[in-house]
Parts: C-alpha cells; sequence; structure tokens
C-alpha cells in the first residue's frame, strides 16, 4: 500500500467514524426528547388543586386565590352553555392557560344563558367579574390546562407515567386517560394539548 492509498482510506474511515459518532449523538439526542421531564406544576399544585378537584372540594374562590383573578367566560361544550373561569399560568418554560369549569345547576344556567343571550354557535362571550364574585363558593367541576406549545408526549408519561388507557377519538387523535388520578390528556399528532383534571369514576 502507498502513501496516496493510505492517506485516502484514513480519510474514508474518519468520515465512516465521524458519521456512526453524529448517528450516535442524534440517536441519544431523539432518546433524551422522548423520556422528557416531569412537569413542574404537577407537583407544586398537587394539594392546591388536583387533589381538591378530584375530590370535588373546589371551590372557584381557591382557583382565584392560588392562581390569580380570573376571566369569565361563556363557552359551548359540544353545543352545551359552560362557565369557566381562565387564568394564566408560567411553568415549564411556557405560558399555560388554566380553565376552570363552574358547576351550576340547570336552572342558574339557563338564567346565565338567558342574560347573556347565548347560542350555541356564538364564539366565546366575556362575563361580567360580579358574577364571579357571586359565585365565588361554588364548586370548579374540571381544571384544564392548554399549553402554549403543544408537549412532547415523553413529558407527559415523565409526569404522569405510562399512559393506562388509550381511547381514540376519530383522525388519528387519541386520549391518554389515567383514571387513578383523574386525568385525560388530548393527544393529536404525536403531541400533547391539552391536560384535563377532574375525571370522575362514577
Amino acid at each position: 500500500m502507498n502513501a496516496r492509498m493510505g492517506l485516502r482510506i484514513g480519510t474514508l474511515l474518519a468520515v465512516v467514524l465521524l458519521s456512526l459518532f453524529a448517528l450516535d449523538r442524534w440517536r441519544a439526542a431523539q432518546e433524551g426528547g422522548q423520556s422528557g421531564q416531569p412537569l413542574a406544576w404537577k407537583q407544586q399544585y398537587q394539594p392546591s388543586l388536583w387533589t381538591p378537584v378530584r375530590e370535588r372540594v373546589l371551590t372557584l374562590a381557591e382557583v382565584g386565590r392560588i392562581l390569580g383573578d380570573g376571566s369569565l367566560w361563556m363557552i359551548s361544550a359540544d353545543g352545551e352553555p359552560r362557565l369557566v373561569s381562565r387564568h394564566p399560568l408560567d411553568s415549564d418554560g411556557q405560558r399555560w392557560r388554566v380553565q376552570a369549569v363552574i358547576g351550576l345547576d340547570e336552572q342558574q344556567t339557563d338564567s346565565l344563558v338567558e342574560a347573556q343571550a347565548w347560542q350555541p354557535d356564538m364564539p366565546d362571550q366575556a362575563v361580567s367579574p360580579a358574577v364571579g364574585a357571586a359565585l365565588a363558593q361554588y364548586p370548579v367541576e374540571r381544571l384544564s390546562l392548554i399549553p402554549e406549545k403543544p408537549l412532547g408526549l415523553g413529558d407527559i408519561e415523565a409526569t404522569f407515567g405510562p399512559v393506562e388507557l388509550r381511547a381514540p377519538i376519530g383522525d388519528g387523535d387519541e386520549a391518554w386517560i389515567y383514571a387513578r388520578e383523574g386525568v385525560v390528556v388530548s393527544v393529536s399528532g404525536g403531541k400533547a394539548h391539552a391536560i384535563m383534571f377532574g375525571l370522575r369514576q362514577e
């Protein structure tokens, strides 16, 4: 083997080794992204929000005390009216919207629908803060967290553990259900788009 041939072989081996090294780093990065990190708000608010809403003892006043004053909205949930309070939350490197569904009885809901002239096809409607003051001690049925940017599923599993049940909801979307914690995660396109606390086991 002459010097020129040896140089070529050496250069080829170096290229191959560098390529393998780069591939290993890429795989490690992908695996690291899949493993994810636990979401800090889970532990931070476990005793004050997530456990009380699961046990049906959380009130609108408590949500406001913990997260700050929110804004009230009438929204359409599958064509049905819902009164919700929305609160911003900064955690895990991004902004979240926390949405609390307030438990109204049928008569109260009907009165609010009439007062707001609400229709199922309307966009979300702002509701006077005075209504929130009057409903301060009303129960919160569910809490939803909506991230500014969708989450990797590794973050969900790092936070709640392996998914207990996957329920298809059409067009390739899924609901990841953690029944023991009363949590449902909305999954689409391999990302988590919303997390709901307050699942009931009737």
